[in-house]
């Protein structure tokens, strides 16, 4: 089993982290491609940085290579694209535990990637539960939205982490599924 380095990324990571993204986005991937799960979007290394310094994520690292990561955020409504921006507005409307998400002190878990390389070695686990132990005692919830189509996240994040659905939310024409977890 390979040996994975990890560690909470930094702002110089941020390149790498934009580059390896920017590689496995819906719109670079074939159909085959994204059964393995796909990210939405597009990622520029500004927007990272600024996702970095908003709330910490993860980075692992074998050898030199950039093998995944988790990038979380908590930035002003006007700095996320319309996607999120109406994920924001449902936030009153959705639950966990009899509570609006609104009111729960949350960020924004993703996007999350493993390379395909480095899948099914559990690196997404240990990528997941560094996330939690770096962020308990700051954060109560972590949200994730997913496309509906990306049946392979969803599975791995409901099935393997044991995600929550909130809910659905219908934007830029799409299903989006609203999953959450308790960081502590």
């Amino acid at each position: 089993m390979t040996t994975f380095a990890l560690r909470v990324a930094q702002p110089t990571d941020a390149p790498a982290l934009a580059a390896l993204a920017n590689q496995y986005t819906h719109q670079h991937l074939d159909e085959a491609g994204r059964r393995g799960g796909f990210l939405t979007g597009s990622f520029a290394e500004p927007a990272v940085r600024a996702m970095l310094a908003s709330v910490p994520g993860q980075v692992a690292y074998c050898g030199s290579d950039l093998a995944g990561f988790i990038i979380n955020s908590r930035l002003e409504l006007p700095q996320y694209g319309p996607l999120v921006q109406e994920i924001m507005r449902q936030l009153p409307t959705l639950r966990y535990r009899q509570r609006p998400l609104a009111g729960y002190h949350w960020f924004f878990y993703g996007p999350v990637l493993v390379s395909a390389p480095h899948r099914g070695q559990g690196l997404l686990r240990q990528l997941f539960e560094a996330n939690r132990r770096t962020l308990a005692g700051r954060f109560d919830l972590g949200i994730a939205f997913i496309a509906a189509e990306n049946e392979h996240s969803l599975r791995v994040h409901t099935q393997a982490l044991g995600l929550t659905v909130a809910g659905e939310v219908r934007a830029e024409g799409r299903n989006w599924a609203i999953l959450v977890f308790p960081v502590s």
